[in-house]
């Protein structure tokens, strides 16, 4: 069922995406910076990571972590591989972007056929045998993965405002250090995702078996974890921004002009592990409406009206707009902090019947 109701979305984005992307990458960033025909191809690729992405997850919660991670490594390194050669083969025809997208439309073909295979033949859980809708299951799928969907879009909101704000009040230089910071807050979330990623399943399945006091425990292993792991990047960000900031912005000056908001962006950071493991829980527990509450608050409901008026405020301007997405953390903490310990009540109250 969830494979055929992927199937059907990632044909919706591999058709719709190439005709929408002119509008939304003009809409985002005022230009189109990025051959067309190079995220036409990565939409035709849909299909492929997007089966392989979530058959990745349904191996995780099968327990086989290590195969998991194999399979997706695999992928990750054949295209690193792969990128140079395409690009060289592509360069001579003023190609070399699309040859990128190429290679990493191959690695995604690759990694989907080594996972379907292992669900075709090796799966002792979990068997690939016919696809097909079932309606009565749409509804609990959507309610599980809506809020992980509703992240990734109010993302996108969330950054279209920023940079539309960040033009009005400080023109070009402005959106250059914020897509610079952008950049490097994406790539510092990636390990917080993957954790994320991992713990999801370990908080579902011990939840199924009504093992709540591991519950308990995972999520406070994970959440210490996080912190943790949220300190390799924190620290050096917050010592040497002007020199991590120095590798995505070539001239001194604007580095220079951006440093003392850099370090403001990145300040509320270390927190948003946390934040995230509380998201992931209620998405684990079946509680999306938690879930996509704090979502909502954190990327729209709070976050749009704070970058639009701070900048407005005691003559901020541009420096509003990397003041707001601080703010917004600190008091999307307060409410995460106020649902987590909500539903370690509940949690306790369902472990104290079971022993019963």
């Amino acid at each position: 069922m969830t494979l055929a109701f992927l199937i059907v979305l990632a044909l919706i984005l591999a058709g719709g995406g190439p005709v929408a992307q002119p509008v939304l990458l003009n809409f985002i960033f005022y230009v189109i910076f990025t051959p067309l025909i190079a995220t036409a191809i990565i939409f035709a690729g849909s299909l492929f990571v997007n089966f392989a992405q979530s058959a990745n997850m349904i191996m995780r919660g099968e327990g086989i972590l290590k195969k998991a991670m194999l399979i997706t490594g695999t992928g990750a390194v054949l295209n690193i591989i792969l990128d140079p050669i395409m690009i060289t083969a592509m360069s001579a025809q003023g190609k070399g972007i699309e040859g990128a997208a190429y290679a990493t439309v191959v690695s995604q073909i690759v990694t989907a056929a080594i996972t379907l295979w292992y669900f075709l033949t090796k799966s002792k859980v979990v068997r690939i045998h016919r696809v097909r809708l079932e309606s009565s299951l749409i509804s609990e799928i959507l309610g599980v993965g809506f809020s992980a969907m509703l992240m990734q879009v109010m993302t996108m909101v969330q950054q279209t405002t920023l940079y539309h704000v960040a033009a009005r009040h400080g023109g070009d230089t402005w959106q250059i250090i914020l897509g610079a910071a952008l950049s490097i807050q994406s790539f510092t979330m990636i390990p917080l995702w993957g954790a994320g990623q991992g713990f999801q399943p370990a908080a579902g399945t011990n939840y199924g078996a009504k093992q709540y006091d591991r519950v308990k425990q995972v999520t406070r292993a994970f959440m210490v974890g996080v912190t943790v792991l949220s300190l390799i990047f924190y620290i050096p960000i917050q010592l040497a921004p002007k020199t991590i900031l120095s590798w995505f912005i070539k001239d001194a000056g604007i580095v220079s002009q951006g440093v003392a908001d850099f370090r403001i962006l990145f300040s509320t950071y270390i927190l948003l592990g946390f934040v995230l493991m509380v998201i992931t829980l209620m998405q684990s527990l079946g509680k999306a409406s938690k879930a996509s509450v704090l979502v909502m608050m954190r990327q729209i409901i709070l976050f749009v009206p704070l970058a639009i008026l701070l900048p407005q405020i005691g003559g901020l301007g541009a420096h509003g707009v990397f003041l707001a997405p601080a703010v917004t953390d600190l008091i999307i903490l307060i409410l995460a902090i106020v649902l987590l310990a909500g539903e370690f009540r509940n949690i306790s109250k369902l472990a104290t019947q079971e022993q019963r």
